[in-house]
C-alpha cells in the first residue's frame, strides 16, 4: 500500500476520533481560542521535535536557521493559511451559533467544490469529467447522510439564519484557498522538509492565535482564567487536533488537497454510522443508506479515473 493511502487511512480514523472526542467535549466552558492555541503549540512542539531526532540536532538547528529565520519571506507566506485557518474557525464557530448542526453540516460541504476549484486555479490542476462527476456524486451523497433538516430543532429565538450561512460559505471559501495555497507551497518547495513547513505553519499560527487571544479572550480570561475548565477530555481533543493537522500535511504532500478532502467525507459518513449505532440519536433511512452509496461511489470513481494529460504532437 503507497504511503498516500496510508496516511489517508490514518486521516480518517483520527478525523473520526476527534468527532467523538469534540462530541464529549462540547458542553465544557473552556475558551477555544486557548484550546486553538494549545494545540499549534503542541503540533509546533512536535515537529521540533521529529526535526531533531530524524536528522540531529545540528542538522535541525541549521534548517530551522535557514528555512524559517532567514527565508522570513517564505514564511510569511505560510503565514497566509496559518492566518486563514484562525479566521476559518472563527467563521465556523460563528456559523454554528446561527444554524442548526444539519444546515450547518449541509453546506459545509461546499468546501469540496471549492477547493477543486482552487486546485485548478492556483496548481493549474486539470480534473477528468470523470472525477467532476464525481464530486457532484460526492456533494449530493453528504448532503443527502446529513439531510436532517426537515426534523432539526432551531438553535435559539435571537439566531440570524442569513448571518450564519453568509459566515458558513466564507468558511467553505477559506478552507478551499488555504489547503490548496498549503499545498501549492509543500509541493513547490520539494527540497524543503515536510517538517519544515509545518514548523512554519505552527509557528505562524502560534502568533496568529496569541493576538486572537489578546484580542477576544482577555475578559473569559481575567475572571476565570486561561485554563478554565480543561478536563482530560479538552486535553485528548487538543491532542487529536494537533496531530490531524500534521497528518494533513503529509496527505497533501503524498496525496493531494482533494483527496483530503474525499478522506474527510469518508469520516462524515463513518461518524453518522457511530452516531446511529453507538450514540443512537440518528435514524438509518433510506436517504442515508443512498447517501452513503453515492459517496464511496464517488471515492472510487475519483481515484479509477484521474486527470490524464493530452499528448503534444511533436
Amino acid at each position: 500500500m503507497s504511503m498516500k493511502y496510508v496516511c489517508l487511512a490514518v486521516l480518517v480514523l483520527q478525523t473520526v476520533t476527534n468527532v467523538m472526542l469534540v462530541r464529549r467535549a462540547r458542553h465544557l466552558t473552556c475558551s477555544v481560542p486557548v484550546v486553538v492555541l494549545c494545540q499549534e503549540v503542541v503540533k509546533l512542539v512536535s515537529c521540533l521535535a521529529v526535526l531533531f531526532f530524524s536528522t540531529g540536532p545540528r542538522k535541525a538547528l541549521y534548517d530551522v536557521k535557514e528555512h524559517v529565520a532567514k527565508d522570513w519571506v517564505t514564511t510569511l507566506k505560510v503565514g497566509v493559511p496559518a492566518f486563514l485557518y484562525v479566521v476559518q474557525n472563527q467563521l465556523l464557530f460563528l456559523a454554528l451559533a446561527n444554524l442548526d448542526t444539519a444546515t450547518y453540516q449541509i453546506t459545509y460541504q461546499l468546501k469540496i467544490l471549492t477547493t477543486a476549484i482552487f486546485s485548478i486555479v492556483l496548481l493549474r490542476k486539470g480534473i477528468s469529467k470523470e472525477q467532476w462527476m464525481s464530486l457532484v456524486l460526492l456533494t449530493v451523497g453528504v448532503i443527502l447522510v446529513q439531510w436532517r433538516a426537515a426534523d432539526a430543532p432551531s438553535v435559539t429565538d435571537t439566531s440570524s439564519p442569513l448571518l450564519g450561512v453568509v459566515a458558513i460559505l466564507m468558511a467553505c471559501l477559506t478552507s478551499g484557498f488555504a489547503g490548496v495555497f498549503f499545498e501549492m507551497m509543500l509541493k513547490r518547495g520539494a527540497n524543503t522538509s515536510v517538517w519544515i513547513r509545518n514548523i512554519q505553519l505552527a509557528l505562524c499560527s502560534c502568533v496568529v492565535g496569541v493576538g486572537n487571544v489578546l484580542v477576544t479572550e482577555m475578559d473569559h480570561i481575567s475572571n476565570k482564567g486561561v485554563f478554565h475548565d480543561f478536563q482530560p477530555v479538552v486535553v485528548a481533543v487538543i491532542v487529536s487536533q494537533a496531530y490531524g493537522g500534521l497528518l494533513i500535511g503529509l496527505v497533501v504532500k503524498y496525496a493531494d488537497n482533494i483527496l483530503k478532502v474525499f478522506a474527510t467525507s469518508v469520516s462524515i459518513l463513518l461518524s453518522s454510522l457511530i452516531a446511529i449505532f453507538y450514540f443512537q440519536d440518528l435514524n438509518f433511512t433510506l436517504t442515508f443508506g443512498s447517501g452513503l452509496i453515492l459517496v464511496l461511489s464517488a471515492t472510487v470513481v475519483y481515484s479509477l479515473f484521474p486527470y490524464k494529460e493530452k499528448a503534444k504532437d511533436e
